[in-house]
């Protein structure tokens, strides 16, 4: 069971990891729109892949432990939901900025950086459990 755990956790370091390039990379790229807009679509599939893996191994720690339903699991379910609706509003705003000729670094910047500290504050919740 702790193996387990252990997965999720390293799982969900990583998906920090590509929230964290993905809120330093267009700011980074500012000057270089092709590569920028190149390099948000990776991290668009690096976001997905490992949301995708967090929440499958958050399921498998839940079914394996053979714990009930608490407020720090409803958490967690409720966030594996809010993420991708955030990801997704950030990607077509994105969009729409993009093809009127502006940046919107600041937005993409704040967007991943409001769903960083949800990721955040849930790890430290059930850290402290």
């Amino acid at each position: 069971m702790e193996s387990l755990i252990g997965v999720h956790r390293h799982l969900v370091e990583g998906w920090l990891l590509v929230m964290g390039l993905n809120l330093l990379l267009p700011y980074a790229l500012r000057r270089q729109p092709e590569r920028r807009i190149l390099w948000t679509r990776i991290g668009y599939f690096a976001f997905w892949a490992f949301w995708a893996m967090v929440g499958f191994s958050g399921l498998m720690v839940w079914i394996f432990a053979g714990r009930p339903m608490n407020l720090s699991i409803v958490w967690m379910w409720a966030l594996i939901v809010i993420m991708p609706l955030l990801d997704a509003y950030r990607a077509l705003r994105l969009k729409i900025l993009w093809n009127s000729g502006k940046e919107g670094i600041g937005f993409s910047m704040t967007v991943v950086a409001a769903e960083m500290v949800l990721v955040l504050a849930l790890s430290l919740l059930a850290a402290s459990r």
